[in-house]
């Protein structure tokens, strides 16, 4: 018996160990990417934008077994795959087959983008929900209808490519969107399945002279938004953000041709 709560012991030491040298290794890292010197990166934009790889003809009826996100939340009834990375997008009802197309060209462009080949297949079996105002909301905030998280990503096609308000702040004017909040949303899931969060907050925090602790969780979903040029304004990459912020960009995505969105033949 005594052996066995010394064998008990040293098991939980050794895993009291483990832990505190984990979140010590996650510590420093995050210290070391804030005092890390970031130059402004290099990068080029495209100057238009391109043929998508799909066409509407693509989008197909919900095959059986292919949603593993939310099930029961959203039921959606339009499919299409991003077959590179083994993305799921869902459309329910009133989504257009045109926002079902440039949702696939969005994730795939943008994970594409991604340096490393092991944090592009951290998307595998990723869903991709889009939604209309006539669906459930998603979250605790009332009217919120966009998010993103490791593992799915919602986003409302009423706040693409036009004028709209968004109904998690029902009383503001209507305003003109682009991609904004599609690629947030995406970039919010970027940096969950990522792991990068913690790293970019740290860095916000340490160069930023107008850091906002209450706005940290939004920095990097900002960024990407400015890195691919989500509002269509003809800048991209390290022209529209600080240099740490490019310069850490830089070392998660390619700085070439960044891809750009597109808003042409929207209904």
């Amino acid at each position: 018996m005594k052996k066995k709560k010394i064998q008990r012991y040293t098991i939980l030491s050794l895993l009291i160990f483990y832990i505190s040298v984990s979140c010590a290794k996650k510590d420093d890292d995050d210290k070391a990417s804030s005092t890390t010197s970031y130059t402004a990166a290099s990068t080029s934009c495209k100057s238009s934008t391109t043929t998508p790889t799909v066409s509407e003809s693509d989008v197909m009826s919900l095959p059986s077994g292919v949603q593993s996100q939310l099930v029961g939340h959203y039921a959606p009834t339009k499919y299409i795959k991003v077959a590179d990375y083994n993305i799921h997008v869902f459309g329910t009802d009133n989504v257009s087959n045109w926002m079902m197309v440039h949702t696939h060209e969005m994730a795939r462009n943008l994970v594409g983008s991604l340096l490393s080949n092991v944090d592009r297949q951290k998307f595998n079996d990723h869903n991709i929900f889009v939604i209309t105002d006539n669906d459930s909301t998603i979250g605790t905030t009332p009217g919120q209808r966009n998010t993103g998280s490791a593992k799915y990503t919602v986003m409302n096609q009423v706040l693409v490519c036009a004028t709209a308000v968004d109904t998690i702040r029902p009383n503001d004017a209507a305003v003109y969107r682009a991609w904004d909040t599609p690629i947030h949303e995406f970039g919010h899931s970027i940096h969950e399945a990522l792991d990068i969060l913690d790293t970019f907050i740290a860095l916000e925090a340490a160069n930023n002279t107008n850091y906002d602790e209450n706005l940290k969780n939004e920095y990097f979903a900002w960024a990407i938004e400015n890195w691919f040029d989500a509002n269509l304004d003809g800048s991209c990459g390290s022209s529209t953000m600080q240099g740490f912020e490019s310069g850490y960009l830089a070392t998660k995505f390619s700085t070439n041709n960044i891809w750009k969105a597109s808003c042409l033949g929207r209904p």
